[in-house]
Formats: C-alpha cells, structure tokens, sequence
C-alpha cells in the first residue's frame, strides 16, 4: 500500500463516520419518538450515545488490532477535541449564561472519571482490564442518574406545547419505522467499516511518518471522530 492510498483511504474512513453517525442518530431518535420519549431524555442518551459511537467504534477496534495507543490515544483527544473545540465554537458564535444545576451533575462524573484515569494512568502505568469495568460503571451510574433527572424535571414542570415541534414530530411519526431501524442499522455498520479504515490506515499512516500512533490518534483521528459533535 502506497502512502497516498493511506490517506485517501483514511480521509474516506472519516466521512464514513460522520455520515454513519448522522444516519445512526437520525434513526435512533425517529424510533425514540415515535414512542414518545421526551426530547431531553433523547437528547441525553441516544444522541449523546450516537455521536460518540464514532470513537467506540475506533477505540474498540484498535484494542482488538492490538493497537492499545490508538484506542486511548483517540479516546483522550476527542476528550480535548470536545471541550477545547466544540465547546469553544459553540461560545464563539452564541455566548450565554450557564446553567449550574444541569452543569452539575455532568461535571461532577467527569471530573470523578478524569481523575480516575489521570490518577491509574500515571500511578501504576498499565491500563488493566478491571479499569475498563469501573469507568464502564461510572458511565452507567452517569445515564442512570440522567434519565432519573429528567423524568423528575419532566413530572415537576410541564412545558407548553409548541404546534411547530408537534407538527415536526407528526411528520416524523409519519415515516415509515422501517425506515428509521434500516438507518439505525445501516448507521452502525458504516460507522464500523469507517472506523476499521481509520485504524487500519491512521496505524500505516503514522509508522511510515516515522512517529507514534498515539500522535495520530490524539490529533487526526480523534479530530474526525468528534465531527458529529462539533455539527
């Protein structure tokens, strides 16, 4: 394989990604509303879920490739990516106040799963597999704890109807369910065939430059993934 088949290959893996988290999330969320979830409650776990499918996809197939560097390589720079430049572009074009009671509880998980990771990254040096279980668990507390969130907020104060989102959503239940699970499943599958190409080629790529696939994966990779937040 030639270096320019690399990257051509690489740049394709990336807007695979970005079109199968598109399709996934549309699929998803036109299911979750036809049975009647709250739009927060997709908000915070199907959306959230689907646009982070992308660095699943690519972290898990690096650590079956035997590619630990590329897993949490892209895991940590989406990370970055996410804060210091969605969140920076969002603030950028529309500033506004914070909301320190919604803020609150996803700040306090992260912080919690950060430090963890920071403290047994640098402590003992090894990611062992019982690592992965707890973060695991600190991500299942932190949907748990959302959701139960939401519906209390949703049963305290009910929100006036608006006849624009009503009519969105008849338009939407009006499509085919079909159609939305064949999104869902087509969604996944170009976000795992797009995040096989990443690896493979983001692998290739940075052995013939010479420098670690970390590198690739802190910059590169985890800029691609984290597209279908930044939209």
């Amino acid at each position: 394989m030639t270096m320019y088949n690399a990257v051509m290959l690489f740049a394709f893996g990336l807007i695979m990604l970005i079109k199968g988290g598109d399709w996934f999330v549309d699929g998803a969320t036109a299911i979750a509303r036809r049975f009647k979830i709250p739009e927060l409650l997709i908000g915070a776990t199907v959306v959230s879920i689907g646009t982070t499918l992308p660095e699943v996809m690519v972290s898990a197939g690096g650590a079956l490739a035997g590619s630990g560097s590329m897993a949490y390589g892209n895991a940590i720079g989406s990370i970055i990516c996410n804060t210091s430049l969605i969140a920076a572009i969002s603030i950028a074009v529309a500033p506004s106040l914070v909301n320190r009671k919604t803020l609150r509880t996803p700040v306090i998980f992260f912080a919690v799963a950060a430090a963890f990771y920071v403290t047994i990254s640098y402590v003992t040096g090894y990611f062992y597999r019982w690592v992965g279980f707890v973060l695991l668990g600190i991500f299942a507390v932190y949907i748990v704890v959302n959701v139960l969130e939401i519906r209390r907020s949703a049963g305290a104060a009910k929100e006036l109807p608006d006849t624009a989102e009503e009519h969105e959503e008849e338009e939407e239940e009006s499509a085919p369910l079909w159609r939305s699970i064949l999104m869902l499943i087509v969604g996944a599958a170009v976000i795992a065939l797009g995040a096989d190409l990443l690896v493979d080629n983001g692998t290739f790529i940075a052995r013939e430059l010479g420098v670690t696939e970390t590198v690739i994966a802190q910059t590169f990779v985890s800029l691609g993934t984290s597209l279908p937040e930044l939209v």
